[in-house]
């Protein structure tokens, strides 16, 4: 009996002790952010504009445009710094703003140029902040991306989200997490690649018809934006650093040089092997890619073995292009983008406190040698091209 009371008691005082939902919140007194933009205004003063969901709009069967009613609500504040700005926003808004559900950071050029380590700041510091959320520069402000609509989506933050998951279908931009950020921040010799964003008519008809695309690649000297890629230099990029997942390569047919034949990438991958040789730092970047011949636009009979022969020289000629592209742009604005100073750390760890003193240069100077190996395996269901018989 005894034993039975002691029991008891211990268990009523550890239920004392735990601490419950004392700091419970409900979530009809959440506004909760689904995606963020930050501006700087001509003042110097942060611009911060907050993409809230309405929960009431997402459970209507009803559609946006037939209801009249948009599913998301977009606040725009000012402030000193952005934590003053998001604080601000509560002037506007009822509802305490709330951020782990955040899914989406974009930054305009104008902002980005000037350096946006800053403006990072809280969203690293605070623990509401997820360090998965995607990050986008757009060429326009912030503001009027997340002001944006977009036609799939009833939440156009959840298609933006959803945009920077897919682009590996084509790997001819970047997916990158404020993670990936404050990690190449942490690094003396890393610089980071930012995809971009922005807003395109979808109807000729009505120049109000707007829709989202990704578009071109910020490239972050540190944390200050120098220029952009377009699409084949960003896939140079993704070659070195072994992220490209698939896509098309677009290539002259053998035989029907007018025409072009598009391989599909199956996988790829890439090693860098650096070399120091007479204090100079040389780099060997070998590229396998497995694809198979997923269209011809021309007339030629490719599934042969020398048509097959052919067409992996010349997709052999085009991947190096695309990485020789990208390495001289790289080289000329001084940007670390392929992590070639960690890969030099590992296997020259004694020789490496010298060469990071001034990695700019170093990196500069870099004499590369791309090999790449493309195999191609398939020709799908087709030995000959369509063609009307005659």
């Amino acid at each position: 009996m005894r034993k039975r009371i002691t029991y008891i008691i211990s268990a009523t005082l550890l239920l004392l002790l735990l601490p419950g939902c004392w700091n419970r919140r409900e979530l009809n007194t959440m506004a909760i952010v689904e995606a963020i933009g930050v501006d700087r205004t001509e003042d110097g003063q942060i611009d911060v504009s907050l993409q809230i969901l309405k929960p009431s709009a997402i459970k209507s069967s009803t559609s946006e445009k037939a209801s009249g009613s948009k599913s998301i609500w977009v606040v725009t504040s000012k402030g000193e710094t952005v934590f003053d700005a998001i604080r601000n926003a509560s002037l506007q808004t009822d509802r305490k703003a709330y951020f782990s559900h955040n899914t989406v950071y974009v930054f305009s050029e104008e902002l980005a140029r000037n350096g946006i380590s800053a403006e990072l700041d809280l969203f690293s510091r605070d623990s509401e902040f997820r360090k998965t959320t995607y990050v986008f520069i757009t060429r326009k402000k912030a503001e009027d991306i997340i002001r944006s609509d977009y036609e799939q989506e009833k939440i156009p933050a959840q298609a933006i989200e959803k945009l920077a998951k897919v682009t590996y279908a084509a790997s001819k931009e970047p997916k990158v997490q404020l993670i990936d950020l404050l990690k190449n921040f942490a690094s003396k010799t890393n610089d980071s690649i930012v995809p971009g964003i922005d807003i395109i008519q979808t109807d000729n008809k009505n120049p109000n018809e707007e829709s989202l695309k990704l578009d071109g690649t910020a490239i972050l000297k540190r944390d200050r934006m120098v220029g952009w890629f377009n699409a084949q230099e960003t896939r140079g990029v993704l070659w070195v650093l072994g992220k490209v997942k698939s896509g098309i390569i677009d290539i002259t047919t053998p035989g029907d040089e007018s025409k072009k034949s598009g391989i599909e990438i199956i996988r790829a991958n890439s090693n860098v092997v650096p070399e120091l040789v007479d204090g100079n730092l040389k780099m060997t970047i070998n590229v396998h890619m497995d694809g198979n011949l997923g269209e011809e636009m021309g007339s030629s009979d490719l599934v042969k073995p020398e048509s097959f022969d052919e067409l992996e020289k010349r997709l052999d000629t085009v991947i190096e292009e695309e990485i020789n592209s990208a390495i001289s742009k790289a080289q000329d604005w001084n940007v670390d983008i392929f992590q070639f100073g960690p890969d030099v750390h590992r296997k020259y760890p004694q020789e490496w406190p010298e060469l990071e003193k001034n990695w700019p240069e170093e990196f500069r100077k870099i004499q590369v040698n791309i090999v790449v190996d493309a195999k191609l395996h398939w020709s799908g269901y087709l030995k000959k091209p369509v063609q009307p018989t005659t």
